[in-house]
């Protein structure tokens, strides 16, 4: 029997499952499992993080010293459909199983804007969803929220296996200068997704790819630059 794969610790008292809520908690301490915990503390962003992937005027993922709690900016730059995101890496697979979790701040202006946050099979893609519409992939294996303005304002949670995406939309307006906690849940080829705790989407993935977290925000208007803020992500993965 493999190890079991956590759910969002935030999510307990909606679980019914057989593993436990305390063994759900205590698997962050366990040496069985492969923490992955950034919170963006220090004078510089971690260096084993691949380049930003960033496009347009003034798009950048920003770490500024100091700054108070820790964060990472996503600025989108003042081009339309300029784009800032960043990656861990590809460590992960479905196979073996993972739990990916990030706390994540909206803009005071959420207009002309698009982000994603999740799990991907590339640190380098301009965007694993090209548009939340139908949708348009540009990854092959993702599981990511989405919102996009150029469709709406309301959050999806897209998942994709070969390239074929299943999407579930509409599941809640978002909202400006709020904080959000999103949760990607992958065992198997099977995932699911989380806000603040609450199960909201499912759909499927290929187990057997490698993925990293992801998060990614985009320009949807010329000279409107929007900043997302990462406050804290992390996965945890069983280490066998």
């Amino acid at each position: 029997m493999g190890l079991p794969i956590p759910f969002p610790s935030d999510g307990l008292i909606q679980q019914k499952t057989n593993i436990g809520h305390a063994r759900t908690l205590w698997i962050p301490n366990s040496f069985d499992y492969d923490v992955f915990q950034d919170k963006f503390w220090g004078d510089a962003i971690l260096t084993l993080y691949p380049a930003a992937k960033t496009n347009g005027t003034s798009a950048a993922v920003t770490f500024t010293e100091h700054n108070a709690y820790g964060y990472l900016e996503f600025v989108t730059g003042t081009d339309d459909n300029g784009y800032a995101g960043q990656g861990m890496g590809l460590q992960f697979k479905g196979d073996r199983g993972v739990l990916a979790e990030f706390l994540v701040t909206t803009p005071a202006t959420i207009t002309t804007l698009k982000f994603e946050v999740g799990l991907s099979d590339a640190d380098d893609d301009a965007g694993a969803i090209n548009l939340k519409t139908t949708p348009t992939l540009t990854a092959t294996d993702t599981a990511v929220f989405v919102v996009d303005t150029d469709d709406d304002a309301n959050i999806a949670f897209v998942t994709a296996k070969a390239g074929t995406a299943t999407a579930t939309q509409d599941i809640v307006a978002l909202a400006a200068s709020t904080t959000y906690r999103f949760a990607v849940r992958v065992e198997g080829d099977s995932v699911s997704g989380y806000i603040n705790g609450k199960l909201v989407g499912s759909g499927t993935i290929e187990g057997g790819n490698a993925l990293t977290p992801w998060m990614f925000c985009q320009a949807r208007a010329g000279t409107a630059s929007r900043t997302m803020v990462l406050n804290k992500w992390r996965c945890i993965q069983p280490a066998y």
